[in-house]
């Protein structure tokens, strides 16, 4: 079950379908690989048997459910952050990309992603996490990006670099979140987001 979490996760596939009944063909990659794992695997195939754990009720251990496979998902989660934390400690320096986008429920999330350079001297860009966000002033988003960085273990003055949109909100020279963070650590250079502003330059051009 952990090896399919793996599986389903690396390749950034969807896990479940309509439905959580196995033998249904709208069960989802989850269930549907488990099955297929199950034609090979005496073992496994008693386990989701309907008659054993496949149409078990609430409250049966089975871990099959949903729930528990959000678990291992967070538990494998943890691992590799606590992985890329390590390598960003070994490289000592780092910068850090932010942004805000809506997911499907319309709630605010802030992406937060680090690029350090490896010993071998190779750069690398990790995304950490998504934070709720409730706030889209630049004193909120200084408070949710220092706290993070706190947590994280790593520290705000080896912060080298900070990169995000040209809203102002993050971008203001004077209270945005880039002054903000300059404050606190003044070697850490604000660079605009590229894609950003050619796509300002994009939307200004086909309005003419």
């Amino acid at each position: 079950m952990v090896e399919t979490v793996k599986f389903l996760t690396e390749r950034g596939l969807p896990f479940r379908g309509s439905d959580e009944t196995f033998g249904s063909e709208t069960n989802g990659n989850y269930l549907g690989i488990l099955e297929l794992i199950a034609r090979f695997d005496s073992f496994l195939c008693e386990h989701i048997k309907i008659k054993k754990y496949g149409g078990s009720e609430r409250g049966v251990t089975s871990y099959l459910s949903k729930t528990m496979c959000e678990e291992f998902i967070q538990l494998l989660a943890t691992k590799v952050e606590a992985s890329i934390i390590a390598e960003i400690k070994l490289a000592k320096y780092f910068s850090i990309s932010v942004d805000s986008t809506p997911d499907i429920a319309h709630a605010d999330q802030l992406t937060f992603i680090v690029r350090y350079v490896q010993p071998n001297g190779k750069p690398v860009e990790r995304f950490i996490r998504f934070i709720e966000l409730h706030g889209h002033g630049a004193e909120n988003m200084e408070a949710v990006v220092t706290k993070l960085i706190e947590n994280l273990g790593l520290d705000i003055s080896d912060l080298r670099g900070q990169s995000y949109d040209n809203a102002a909100n993050m971008s203001g020279i004077y209270s945005g979140l880039q002054a903000r963070i300059r404050e606190l650590n003044p070697l850490a250079h604000y660079v605009p987001c590229a894609a950003h502003s050619l796509n300002q330059v994009g939307s200004c051009v086909a309005e003419y």
